[in-house]
C-alpha cells in the first residue's frame, strides 16, 4: 500500500507576512471549549478579514483537551502530550515548541502511530507550507476484517491573517487562516482501499490549541462504507480566557461540573471579590468570598459554560460548567 501522494495548492492575491502560529498554552488541568456547529461548509475568502456574523448554526457542543498523563492512554501513546475529545472520539496530539503532531485516534477505528504525523511545524508563518505522511498504519474497527492498514498524508499551508468575526459577534483581531488536507487510504492488505479526502479551512488564534473557526468537507472514493462523507463548520463560542496557571497558586473550582453551588479552593487572600460571567462576557454574579466562606450559590445560572474571575491583583480566571 505504498503510495506517492502529491498535493498542489495555489493561492492568488496578496499575502500578509509576519503572522506566525506558535505552541499554545494549555491549562495544566485541561480545558473545555463550547462550540456551535453548522451542518454545512461556509463560503469565505482566502484572504482576511473574515465575517461570519450572518452564519446560522444548527447545534452546540464542546471540544475538550486533557493532558495524556492524567488518562489511562499514556502507555499506548507515549509521545502524545494531550487527548482531544471531539464528536465522541479521542484524538491523541502532541504540542511542543517545534511542531504540532498527531499520534492516533479512538473513533470508529483505533490507531496508534509508531511515528507521529507532523501536522505542521512551529513557528508556522504566513506563506509557509508543510507536508508529511505515515504509511501502513495498522488499525482495528468493529466489523472490519483482520489486517487493516491506513496511509495518512497531510498538507498544510498558512494563507493569510486578519480579523475574524464569529457567528455570536465575538471578534478575534488576530486570526491566521490555514488550509489543510488529510488523505486517508484504508483497506485490508492486498485489497482495494477506501479513499477519504478531508479538506479543511482552519482559523487559528494565538493561545488556543484548536482552530476557533473551521469549515471542512470529507469526501470518499472506492469501496467505502455508506454515509461516511460530511460537510460541517464549527465555531468557538465567546472568547474564553486561556488560563496560565502557577502550580503553587492555582484557583480551583469544586465541583466542576457544578449543580447548585461551587466552592473556591486555593484562595491566597483572606477575602476577595469575584464575578461570574457567561461566555459573551455578561456578568451574572458578583460576590465577596473568603477562605472561611468560600461557597457560591449557582442555582440561578442556566446550564452551560461560565468564567469566574477574581477581582484582585492577580486577576485569575477559571472556567466551569453548570449542569
Amino acid at each position: 500500500m505504498k503510495k506517492l501522494l502529491l498535493f498542489f495548492f495555489t493561492v492568488s492575491g496578496s499575502m500578509l507576512f509576519g503572522q506566525t502560529l506558535s505552541m499554545p498554552t494549555i491549562p495544566a488541568a485541561g480545558v473545555t471549549y463550547p462550540i456551535t456547529i453548522k451542518s454545512d461548509t461556509v463560503p469565505h475568502p482566502s484572504q482576511g478579514n473574515w465575517d461570519f456574523s450572518n452564519v446560522t448554526t444548527d447545534a452546540t457542543g464542546t471540544i475538550e483537551f486533557e493532558p495524556i498523563s492524567a488518562t489511562s492512554y499514556s502507555s499506548n501513546y507515549p509521545n502524545a502530550t494531550h487527548v482531544k475529545y471531539e464528536d465522541g472520539g479521542k484524538f491523541f496530539l502532541g504540542f511542543d515548541t517545534n511542531e504540532y503532531t498527531f499520534h492516533g485516534e479512538i473513533t470508529v477505528i483505533t490507531t496508534s502511530y509508531q511515528n507521529p504525523l507532523i501536522l505542521h511545524t512551529y513557528p508556522f508563518a504566513i506563506g509557509d507550507s508543510h507536508s508529511d505522511s505515515e504509511l501502513d498504519i495498522s488499525f482495528t474497527c468493529s466489523g472490519c476484517p483482520p489486517y487493516m492498514e491506513r496511509d495518512d498524508a497531510v498538507y498544510s499551508e498558512s494563507l493569510s491573517s486578519g480579523s475574524l468575526t464569529m457567528p455570536d459577534g465575538t471578534v478575534h483581531n488576530t486570526a491566521t487562516l490555514v488550509y489543510t488536507t488529510r488523505t486517508f487510504n484504508d483497506g485490508q492488505i492486498g485489497s482495494p482501499t477506501c479513499n477519504l479526502f478531508l479538506e479543511q479551512w482552519l482559523w487559528w488564534v494565538p493561545g488556543y490549541p484548536m482552530p476557533v473557526a473551521q469549515t471542512r468537507e470529507l469526501s470518499t472514493t472506492g469501496p467505502c462504507p455508506p454515509n461516511v462523507g460530511y460537510r460541517e463548520s464549527k465555531f468557538l463560542v465567546g472568547n474564553p480566557i486561556v488560563v496560565e496557571e502557577n502550580e503553587f497558586d492555582r484557583l480551583a473550582i469544586y465541583p466542576n461540573p457544578a449543580q447548585d453551588y461551587i466552592e473556591l479552593l486555593n484562595l491566597v487572600d483572606d477575602e476577595i471579590e469575584i464575578t461570574i460571567s457567561d461566555m459573551s462576557g455578561r456578568i451574572l454574579i458578583e460576590k465577596v468570598v473568603s477562605r472561611q466562606s468560600n461557597r457560591v450559590n449557582t442555582e440561578s445560572l442556566s446550564p452551560g459554560m461560565f468564567v469566574l474571575t477574581t477581582n484582585d491583583v492577580s486577576q485569575r480566571a477559571q472556567r466551569f460548567i453548570k449542569k
